[in-house]
């Protein structure tokens, strides 16, 4: 093929990725939501409003399920599937989701009708917690996930009366950094909570930290500096977990004391989607559970 079919194959492909709702090529280079400077001050303003989330366990043993990259559009199985896995188990438990809840654009009032299934998230005390991934902050989507979800940067934990259990921290890495802001207000958080009497911390978020996928642009990666920052603070912290997705396939990572394990997408076009299940307690043990029918 010469030079000008290739130049034209090019043209023709980029044309059809322009054309498809399902990418902003704008967003996927330059950001088309707010930063994350903004994203912050946002998160932090409405987090300071309604107060932190204190789960008071019936035990201090209990159940955490997990599901990532559920990409909705109008089709939501896996998501549906998760949630009610969720809601029917007997455990004392909570849920996360580590981002890309949706797809593309307009698809929040699909993923939320089923968030809302058996009376998931109606209030703010609910069992279920939230971080924004890249497609979830696609077209300019960020008023529509505060307006939802209320922040993408927030602290939480578990106790069973006055013992303190996890201390789970979300923060937000779908633009692919941190920024100034966001790192400050971590590292000050860790430091203040270090000696505070937790069993363990658990930060999540979207962004896997240990590969260089530019495949999504700038939401790809954290940058090289930024990880070797983050990963020195979560060391120093004494962080024993960081649970993330965005890459659609498992990986589990052990890295200056710190797990950093990347959850499968549960997507309905996986091939084969699955959610995590861990249980906590004085160990830690999990299990990986296929959202497709077995025989």
């Amino acid at each position: 093929m010469n030079s000008r079919h290739l130049l034209r194959s090019a043209l023709l492909c980029l044309v059809c990725v322009a054309c498809n709702p399902n990418y902003d090529m704008p967003g996927m280079f330059n950001g088309t939501s707010p930063e994350i400077a903004e994203r912050f001050r946002d998160s932090r303003q409405y987090s300071d409003s309604v107060g932190v989330v204190h789960l008071n366990m019936p035990s201090t043993d209990y159940r955490l399920f997990i599901c990532t990259d559920s990409h909705i559009d109008t089709t939501h199985m896996g998501l549906e599937k998760f949630i009610r896995a969720y809601k029917a188990d007997t455990h004392p438990h909570l849920a996360i989701h580590l981002g890309d809840l949706i797809n593309a654009q307009g698809h929040f009032h699909h993923a939320d009708s089923i968030l809302h299934l058996g009376g998931v998230m109606t209030t703010r005390q609910d069992t279920l917690f939230l971080t924004c991934g890249n497609h979830d902050l696609y077209f300019n989507q960020w008023a529509d996930w505060q307006r939802l979800y209320g922040s993408s940067t927030y602290w939480f934990d578990t106790r069973r009366g006055d013992t303190l259990l996890e201390l789970f921290i979300c923060i937000d890495t779908a633009e692919g950094t941190l920024g100034t802001d966001q790192l400050k207000w971590l590292k000050a958080l860790l430091q203040s909570k270090k000696d505070a009497g937790y069993r363990r911390i658990i930060v999540f978020s979207h962004t896997h930290l240990f590969k260089q996928d530019n495949s999504q642009g700038h939401t790809s990666n954290l940058s090289m500096e930024e990880t070797y920052e983050l990963t020195n603070l979560l060391t120093q912290a004494g962080v024993e977990y960081y649970l993330c997705g965005h890459d659609h396939s498992r990986e589990l990572t052990h890295y200056g004391g710190v797990t950093y394990l990347t959850v499968d997408a549960c997507a309905d076009e996986e091939t084969d989607p699955y959610y995590m299940v861990m249980d906590l307690g004085r160990q830690i043990s999990y299990q990986f559970i296929s959202l497709l029918p077995r025989p």
